[in-house]
């Protein structure tokens, strides 16, 4: 489906020209394309800044850069009144967020508050009304994939906005998402949902950098085995013939990534938006922090069942399984010589198209190796904690215990380097430990509820063509 006319393109992070602009080499996963060189004049154009024309070759191609992750749209603005859209917010009890967060909409947006059973619904509903939203109860507590659902079969408009309760959404929303959705092949947009910020303590500081539902600051395409996997529900617009009939209410956590998964089966595009952000009100009392990060958990085990191939402990390849498997053995060569040979395959893919492609490769390879090793530590402080500490405590091998310090270490170091957080490195690392294990114990809770441990499994990636 080609690109509509009159939207520019921007460069995705990462995106390599090469031959004079006729090789780009890039996206996610990454890939090479060899251009023509009209092809290459087109891309030049709209790097600079030059809208897509009408012409449908050009419109075609723009839509290749976008599919291959070469590069994300700028849709032009579009008056409000082409767009009609309802907003759907569904809440449970704490009217105070509610105020806040009805406060933050102009009201020229209808609004759906729809009370999943709160204890004083007369409170929600002074709050709706103060408001001039429209109010609907169910009279016992559904779950909010259940209220956004009731929200979703409400609306009239062919484009529907969802909004947690405890977000304070910009002026004007859902504003500049609603462009996106434009584009006929895209059904779901979704902003960056960042910390309100207003609040003290170490918590509050690592929700500002580390945040479950901050998908960072560089938009994407949102699929599997991408830079975004998925896009939380707390906020996000969605055309509502697209979504059939809606979340799952069989999930109570992880029915965001289920919707995004399915429409992406389906065929649509979902493009998270990181220029537009919405604030979130963060959990930073202690244990109600992590309790909240074990439970975002919790979903692997059923959203295993709806899409086996997705949620492993750990993608890792049989080579790298063996490369990382001998430096945790003291046999640090294996691991050169893994990331050498890497290195040299991918040389051997592009050089007939990318000649003097020696230095990419063996950056890309290092890369790579150093992504593994930090996923590595990561499963090994999470779910794969129990075999971790019943393999230091049989062997006793004070060589393993260095090395998986010096794992450890790096990985916070290389997490403390890239969030550049407000915290000293000792908390940040303490906060991403504490992090860490809660998503173990939540794995471990979902897979002994379930009965189900397939998620404790490492898996291979698939090829890039299954993806």
């Amino acid at each position: 489906m080609p690109v509509p006319a009159g939207w520019r393109l921007r460069p995705a992070r990462g995106l390599r020209r090469r031959r004079g602009g006729k090789v780009l080499l890039g996206g996610s996963p990454t890939r090479l394309i060899t251009l023509s060189p009209r092809g290459a004049a087109l891309v030049d154009a709209w790097l600079a800044g030059q809208p897509v024309t009408e012409g449908r070759v050009e419109r075609v191609l723009a839509r290749r850069l976008l599919d291959a992750g070469f590069a994300h749209p700028e849709p032009p603005p579009r008056p409000r009144a082409t767009e009609p859209c309802t907003i759907v917010i569904p809440v449970h009890g704490r009217p105070d967020q509610l105020a806040r967060c009805l406060a933050g909409l102009t009201g020229e947006v209808p609004v759906i508050v729809v009370d999943d059973g709160s204890p004083d619904g007369r409170t929600i509903t002074a709050v709706a009304d103060r408001h001039g939203a429209r109010y609907v109860r169910h009279p016992e507590n559904r779950g909010a994939s259940a209220a956004r659902n009731t929200g979703l079969g409400l609306a009239t408009t062919p484009l529907v906005a969802f909004l947690d309760a405890d977000c304070i959404p910009p002026a004007g929303f859902p504003g500049a998402l609603l462009d996106h959705l434009a584009d006929p092949a895209v059904a779901l947009v979704a902003p960056r949902i960042v910390s309100s910020g207003g609040r003290a303590g170490r918590i509050a500081a690592y929700e500002r950098c580390h945040s479950a539902l901050d998908m960072g600051p560089n938009p994407s395409l949102v699929r599997p085995y991408s830079w975004v996997w998925y896009v939380p529900s707390a906020a996000m617009v969605a055309r509502r013939d697209a979504l059939g009939a809606g979340f799952d209410e069989d999930l109570s956590l992880g029915e965001d990534v289920d919707l995004v998964w399915r429409l992406h089966d389906a065929g649509w595009h979902v493009r998270y938006e990181s220029r537009s952000c919405v604030a979130h009100e963060d959990r930073i009392a202690p244990i109600a922090w992590y309790r909240r990060r074990v439970a975002y958990n919790e979903s692997v085990a059923p959203l295993l069942r709806r899409h086996p191939d997705r949620l492993p402990a750990l993608f890792v390849s049989p080579p790298a399984a063996l490369g990382w498997g001998a430096w945790l053995s003291g046999w640090w060569p294996v691991l050169a010589a893994l990331t050498a040979v890497r290195a040299r395959r991918l040389q051997r893919s592009v050089s007939e198209r990318l000649p003097g492609a020696a230095p990419w490769a063996a950056r890309s390879a290092v890369e790579v190796t150093i992504r593994e090793g930090r996923e590595l530590w990561r499963a090994l402080v999470g779910p794969w904690s129990p075999f971790a500490l019943a393999a230091l405590a049989a062997c006793r091998d004070r060589g393993l215990t260095r090395r998986l310090a010096a794992l450890l270490a790096a990985g916070i170091v290389a997490d403390w380097l890239e969030d550049r957080p407000a915290l000293d490195p000792v908390s940040y690392g303490a906060l991403r430990l504490a992090d860490e294990s809660a998503r173990g114990l939540g794995i471990w809770a979902a897979c002994l509820r379930a009965r189900d441990f397939r998620a404790l499994a490492p898996r291979r990636p698939p090829p890039p063509e299954q993806r």
